[in-house]
């Protein structure tokens, strides 16, 4: 026969155990749900970020519905007397002149001239096409969609024959 204090530190014993599991299987189910709903997710911390190179100026990077919106400018101390702008998706570099293709870039013409210290927005929108055929693919309207890369130049000045090449920016972008 079980004494009565016994029945009681086992009764208390056990209303412990029921308390206390209870309450770890709620707080394993929320934790289950945050996890399935991508709570934990890396990606979810990604934010949207525009990082300009000395002498440059980027602010102000949105994506949204298939459009990436940014303000550039820059202070080098010369007048680009025409500009391209392009967005290279994982950060490569220019190969060649805006005619030929670079690999997942999208672009912006910007056909006036540049002032040192004037800024002005550009819109990537498509891929760029030469020769009938589009490098890289446009940019995606699924929400949470992430891209990185960076932004070039490639523009003209006077007293200089060619195209010049210059990175802009590196840019951080989160569909919105």
């Amino acid at each position: 026969m079980l004494s009565k204090g016994r029945t009681m530190r086992a009764q208390s014993a056990m209303e412990y155990l029921m308390t206390y599991g209870w309450a770890i299987l709620i707080i394993a189910i929320v934790l289950g749900a945050l996890f399935s709903l991508g709570v934990f997710s890396s990606s979810s911390f990604i934010g949207t970020t525009c990082i300009p190179a000395s002498g440059y100026f980027c602010s102000n990077p949105v994506l949204h519905n298939g459009n990436f919106v940014a303000t550039v400018g820059q202070s080098t101390g010369t007048t680009w007397t025409s500009a391209n702008i392009f967005f290279i998706s994982g950060g490569g570099t220019p190969s060649g002149p805006s005619n030929s293709l670079f690999t997942g870039c999208v672009y912006y013409s910007y056909a006036n001239s540049i002032t040192s210290g004037q800024t002005f927005t550009v819109t990537f929108n498509s891929p760029l096409t030469a020769a009938g055929t589009a490098c890289g693919t446009a940019f995606s309207t699924t929400v949470g969609t992430s891209y990185s890369g960076a932004m070039w130049a490639e523009y003209t000045t006077t007293g200089v024959t060619g195209q010049q090449f210059s990175q802009i920016a590196t840019a951080t972008l989160k569909a919105t």
